[in-house]
């Protein structure tokens, strides 16, 4: 036991405890959250959502074999962030057993935002250089209604982004939230 407590110090990242979302959104309750990303090569980064802030934290991290430590932070900012609730990777580690996660992106490998501002997706590099942009609709053109975006996750293969939705979808009044699959971009 190393008798360790967190990564950083208080303030590094943005904190969502005890804040809340806008009183005249249609999901109420909804509990604020981040998402969170590795890059481990060649240079180990932490990517972490900032939804009250419109930003992603990135901390430059070093270890000593034993404990990590952050030596740098900077922020991605860009007008399509918009609420940035969850990271996820366009391509994510699978190859080294030590590393590979669903939240570990491949070396130097894109990622997705999801914005729960106004239900969009980004995809970025590491360095916050935009590379393309969606807004979520459903098959038929239709927005999302008063539902917002509280989640992402791309499928192993890399082909299929999946979304998870908080609040009512238009036409689904009876359920309180969703799982959308799109294609990746």
């Amino acid at each position: 036991m190393q008798g360790l407590d967190g990564l950083a110090p208080v303030g590094t990242v943005s904190p969502v405890l005890g804040r809340s979302w806008d009183e005249d959104d249609d999901e109420r309750g909804a509990t604020p959250r981040v998402g969170v990303l590795l890059n481990y090569s060649p240079t180990r980064k932490l990517f972490v959502s900032e939804p009250f802030e419109n930003s992603i934290a990135v901390l430059k991290l070093t270890d000593d074999g034993v404990v990590f430590r952050v030596v740098d932070v900077r922020r991605i900012r860009s007008l399509l962030l918009d609420q940035p609730i969850d990271l996820a990777a366009v391509v994510m580690e699978t190859s080294d057993t030590n590393w590979a996660s669903n939240t570990t992106l491949d070396v130097e490998s894109d990622f997705y935002v999801a914005n729960r501002g106004n239900n969009t997706i980004v995809r970025m590099r590491q360095d916050g250089t935009v590379v393309a942009f969606r807004k979520v609709l459903f098959a038929n053109g239709r927005l999302l209604g008063g539902a917002r975006l509280n989640g992402i996750a791309t499928s192993p293969d890399g082909t299929k982004i999946w979304l998870t939705v908080t609040g009512r979808l238009p036409g689904y009044a009876s359920h309180p939230g969703a799982v959308l699959e799109i294609p990746a971009f």
